[in-house]
């Protein structure tokens, strides 16, 4: 026999104990002559008592070990599996008494997971279809010398081009979805904008194509740009947006063939939906546009002076990792980095030497980051390294933060491993170039693209629900961490 069996026969078997000595009781206070023979009959109620309260209590305990956590663990497994991209065993506890229910959903997801596969296969092959637009529009910017710029009304950016990135010599500000403004002064590019809606207004017939030289100022400080600035309209709307074509000099036509990827993802045409600003509080977590990040670093003590020597980040930008824009920089820490990190990330002296010290890199990932979303896995230890040099580098990181760590350990309260490589198994998610700040960043980007279904189901729907569902794990641990 099972052990698990067994133990319910045992606590069955007490508590019938515990009935018959209270039938006994009963029948012997209602026959009891005399005092000795009334202190017996209290003696056997006192004893079936204890007996029938130690059953129920035992009683209660197996069924919330071996019944109801389990029932518990599978909720959360087949909230996560229903949103994962690949089939892996449901992990149950050890000795549940659930029989093949486990078995049973874990098939019945496999098939939910194929019926999903097939649709998602049936919709890629026709956008494939119906993509030979976009294709071409994507490989005429490509080989365009002039650099240009696509802007919504909102003035977010939608599209530009390696030619742009060339131009403006790759500024960290410039990104899909993110304001033009973190890039250029707006004074000049509102007038200008301003009166071409004038004139578009005028044109009757809609044929004149009305265009604008305008001065670009960089707030970065880098160089001062003119630009051609032209309206984007339609026939059913006015203006949609606009777009900024800036001229190639000597030095960009020269890097052409070397700068960057030949077909990065510079492009996303979702983005002239997007919603003007609110409380960002409020806004669903599909929404928000997000920047990945990890660091390497010569040990794990920030306060006692160890140093960054990488920083690796990744933008997602409406709901979909945006692999063309990442930020990734070796760092001299100003000291040898110890043989034990080393084995860690496989970062020598050798690789960082003659690299910027982090005063220096960090305000140029604060101008990548710009307003977004800061995510990390174990976050607080990376936000740490950033604090400290903020006096040295003249930036402070006031952005939300979200821990992909605390997240996982809402999602899955019936584990205690929440490793970025245990949390990616999950989640379905392959891991690649791992302990480097780029591979880790990406990795933890898709671990949190695969969370958002999960935290919806478990009513995290917002960055504020998101940010209160991590602050109270954080109260959890440290009141783990006291036991």
């Amino acid at each position: 026999m099972r052990p698990a069996p067994f133990i319910v026969l045992v606590f069955s078997g007490l508590g019938l104990i515990a009935i018959a000595l209270g039938l006994a009781f009963g029948w012997a206070v209602l026959n009891a002559e005399g005092t000795q023979a009334l202190q017996g009959t209290v003696l056997i109620g006192a004893a079936g008592l204890v007996l029938f309260l130690f059953a129920l209590a035992g009683s209660w305990a197996l069924i919330q070990l071996r019944i109801l956590k389990p029932i518990d663990t599978l909720t959360r497994e087949v909230q996560t599996l229903s949103h994962a991209r690949t089939l892996r065993p449901i992990d149950l506890p050890e000795g549940h008494m659930t029989g093949a229910l486990g078995t049973s959903l874990q098939d019945l997801i496999a098939k939910f997971i194929e019926a999903r596969t097939a649709r998602q296969d049936a919709i890629d092959a026709a956008l494939e279809r119906g993509d030979t637009y976009k294709r071409r529009l994507e490989t005429i910017l490509l080989d365009l010398s002039e650099g240009v710029i696509v802007c919504n009304l909102d003035n977010r950016v939608l599209l530009y081009n390696q030619a742009a990135m060339r131009i403006l010599d790759r500024p960290e500000s410039l990104g899909l979805g993110r304001r033009l403004f973190a890039l250029f002064e707006r004074d000049e590019i509102l007038k200008a904008l301003a009166e071409l809606t004038e004139k578009q207004r005028a044109d009757t017939t809609r044929k004149l194509r009305i265009t604008r030289t305008v001065d670009c100022k960089r707030l970065d400080g880098g160089e001062t740009r003119d630009a051609q600035l032209a309206l984007i309209c339609s026939d059913e709307v006015e203006t949609e947006g606009y777009v900024l074509t800036f001229a190639p000099d000597a030095a960009s036509l020269e890097d052409a063939d070397t700068s960057l990827p030949p077909r990065p993802e510079f492009y996303d045409f979702d983005l002239f939906k997007c919603p003007p600003d609110r409380d960002v509080m409020e806004i669903p977590l599909r929404e928000i546009r997000y920047v990945v990040f990890d660091t390497e670093t010569t040990g794990l003590r920030p306060s006692e002076g160890d140093e960054l020597i990488s920083i690796g980040a990744v933008r997602i930008v409406n709901n979909r990792m945006v692999s063309g824009e990442t930020f990734e920089q070796l760092i001299h820490p100003g000291k040898k980095i110890p043989k034990a990190s080393i084995r860690f990330h496989g970062i020598t002296d050798e690789h960082v030497k003659g690299k910027p010290k982090a005063h220096a890199v960090l305000p140029q990932f604060h101008r990548f980051c710009g307003r977004a979303v800061l995510v990390a896995h174990n976050a607080a230890f990376d936000m740490k390294f950033l604090e400290l040099k903020e006096k040295a580098s003249g930036v402070s990181f006031t952005n939300p933060v979200l821990d992909v760590l605390l997240l996982s350990a809402f999602l899955h309260d019936h584990t205690d491993d929440h490793s970025l490589a245990a949390t990616a198994e999950r989640f379905g998610v392959n891991v690649s170039d791992r302990h480097t700040a780029l591979g880790d960043a990406m990795t933890t980007g898709a671990i949190l693209l695969a969370m958002l279904g999960p935290l919806q189901q478990r009513g995290v729907v917002t960055l504020g629900d998101a940010l209160d569902v991590s602050s109270r794990q954080v109260k959890i641990r440290k009141m783990q961490a006291q036991f």
